[in-house]
């Protein structure tokens, strides 16, 4: 018995009130997450394009040189500076490599954190509907507990009518 005291003091209204508001604060951290990790998807396509761009600049570079020497229009000196150039282009290169490593796992820092919010929506709106479950449960209990008095009732009633039928 002590169980279904301890179920009927639970203020079940309460206590789904305070799971709805979790669950609704889950969703919001989830729309904030889903677009921090939109944005960083965003910003690892630029860096990919950065260094694609970079990459095919160099290729450019080298083609036209490449074009030049075929025409006999290069001479040394514009072949060294077409190396420099090359160089140059390595550097730029590599950094938009790193660019985009950074965004990468800056991307995938933020994915992690998409995929925790989003289990902690998930745990919200379990928590909510186990909340929901048990309340329908304890209903349920009460209302049963009540037919059974009300039954006990009617019972008793009747034994009272019937020894009072007999006495007379």
């Amino acid at each position: 018995m002590s169980s279904n005291s301890n179920a009927n003091s639970i203020d079940w209204k309460l206590l789904i009130d305070v799971r709805e508001r979790q669950k609704t604060a889950a969703l919001g951290v989830v729309a904030r997450d889903r677009k921090a990790a939109e944005q960083s998807h965003a910003q690892l396509l630029q860096a990919e394009a950065w260094r694609e761009q970079q990459v095919q600049s160099k290729a450019a570079h080298w083609q036209a040189t490449v074009g030049a020497l075929a025409g006999g229009q290069c001479n040394v000196a514009q072949l060294r500076h077409a190396g420099a150039w090359s160089g140059a282009l390595d550097a730029q290169i590599a950094q938009a490599q790193q660019q985009a490593v950074q965004a990468g796992e800056f991307h995938a820092q933020r994915e992690e954190v998409l995929a925790r919010s989003r289990q902690a929506l998930r745990d919200a709106s379990g928590e909510l509907e186990k909340a929901r479950q048990m309340q329908q449960r304890a209903r349920a209990e009460r209302l049963a507990l009540q037919e059974t008095r009300q039954d006990e009732a009617a019972e008793e009633a009747a034994s009272q009518a019937w020894a009072a039928q007999r006495t007379v």
